[in-house]
């Protein structure tokens, strides 16, 4: 780890300490081989303010104990109770065969104090990125057992879930409560998040190395328009692939929860947008997934407004045209290896935007009707158009990222190609009204 990285960790368990007491299990000495902390001492502000001084001369996690770490017996409750609260993983998880895989999964956890540890830091720390954790372990070993894959294989997915986004303890704390509007600095700290992870498990004595891999790869998409390396698909393992699956079906969970039984329904009108950027079998297992969910028993309360929509609508028409015709200019530069990712995400947009249907003037006639007579089979059409538009704008960002890298990369002695790109970039304003 950077000493940078090393520090956020250390403030982390800074503030870990103020309600579960972390120890010092053995001496932590500088890289000068100068004492620092002795063994048995706790983790008060003022030390830790003696270790941000230093580098030190063994990594940290390796020097220190939680006390009440979270066990195997905490972990299998928390992931029961979790799972008991989103439909469409209570019906697949409490069958007798899940709950003996879950068991042993939890064992396996236990098995690595420096898991241990990690997750406690995580749960105190940062709670909405340890429920998506406990989400992508539950779901992500439910889809793994579905696709008849091996133990090692559930091991490396239920770890890989648990702590795929690790990384954000060792940034600053305030990447992890942003979404959009990155600047370049913080997008390129953002994209570093799976190799920070990756270097932590690296640290796990006796962990398989394939858990560190697959948790690397859980931001790569087969279109090879994923980070950090973007790798192509026939390069990437399963194992990532159900792992980034279940990553995106938790952030549209959240997106939605606030729908409560109808969300798993959004999920699936989500989903549907993403049907090319994973692996065609893992796809199908998670839609699987979720289609075991019970309909809901209630109507929908509340819907978006007619008039929201057309906005956004009319928001997202606009920057369409702007992203298409930045797209077909970039093109002009072969040079830069970002340009296939540029025409992969434009072509899945085009998709997207197609089957929305918010090109076609048929759809703001029918929204423009339905403000003046409303029926409950109109509001869940609402619903299903607002998640539609949502995963629109998410590809819309997704693009204008990478053709940020690609305008970027355009070299001085360009200047008209240069200056063109980048006023037609300035054209993408991806804000709601």
């Amino acid at each position: 780890m950077s000493s940078s990285e090393s520090n956020h960790y250390c403030k982390n368990l800074m503030e870990v300490n103020k309600s579960h007491s972390v120890v010092t299990n053995q001496a932590i000495y500088n890289e000068q081989g100068t004492l620092l902390l002795a063994a048995g001492s706790e983790l008060s502000e003022k030390r830790a303010d003696i270790l941000l001084q230093h580098k030190l001369l063994k990594p940290l996690e390796q020097c220190i104990g939680i006390a009440s770490s979270f066990s195997a017996k905490q972990l299998y409750e928390y992931l029961n109770k979790f799972a008991g609260n989103i439909a469409g993983l209570i019906a697949v998880t409490k069958n007798e065969d899940y709950q003996k895989t879950l068991r042993q999964m939890c064992l396996f956890y236990e098995k690595y104090p420096l898991l241990q540890q990690n997750l406690t830091v995580l749960a105190l720390r940062t709670p909405n990125i340890y429920y998506h954790g406990l989400f992508s372990a539950a779901a992500g070993l439910a889809i793994a057992i579905q696709l008849k894959l091996s133990q090692r294989e559930l091991q490396t997915i239920f770890i890989a879930g648990l702590f795929h986004d690790v990384g954000f303890l060792y940034l600053a704390p305030e990447l992890s409560q942003k979404n959009q509007e990155f600047s370049n600095d913080e997008w390129k700290a953002l994209q570093a998040h799976p190799l920070i992870a990756q270097r932590f498990l690296n640290l796990v004595p006796d962990l398989p190395k394939e858990i560190g891999d697959a948790i690397v790869n859980h931001h790569e998409r087969i279109d090879g328009t994923g980070y950090p390396y973007h790798i192509f698909g026939d390069k990437l393992p399963m194992v990532s692939q159900i792992i980034a699956a279940t990553d995106n079906i938790i952030f549209n969970h959240s997106r939605y929860k606030d729908y409560g039984v109808h969300a798993h329904s959004m999920l699936l009108t989500a989903l549907k947008l993403s049907d090319n950027i994973y692996f065609e079998s893992v796809y199908d297992a998670a839609m699987v997934l979720f289609k075991h969910a019970p309909s809901p028993s209630t109507n929908l309360i509340e819907a978006p407004s007619v008039e929201e929509l057309l906005v956004r609508q009319k928001m997202l028409q606009q920057q369409f045209q702007h992203a298409k015709f930045l797209s077909q200019k970039l093109m002009t530069f072969p040079a830069s290896p970002m340009i296939r990712s540029v025409s992969a995400v434009m072509g899945r947009l085009a998709i997207s935007v197609v089957r929305s249907g918010i090109l076609q003037p048929e759809q703001e006639e029918w929204l423009n009707q339905s403000s003046h007579n409303m029926s409950s089979e109109d509001s869940l059409s609402l619903v299903e158009l607002s998640v539609m538009l949502d995963q629109i704008y998410d590809q819309l960002l997704h693009l204008k990222n990478i053709m940020e890298r690609v305008v970027e990369s355009i070299p001085a002695n360009n200047a008209p190609l240069k200056k063109m790109a980048s006023d037609a970039l300035n054209q993408i304003d991806l804000q709601y009204a």
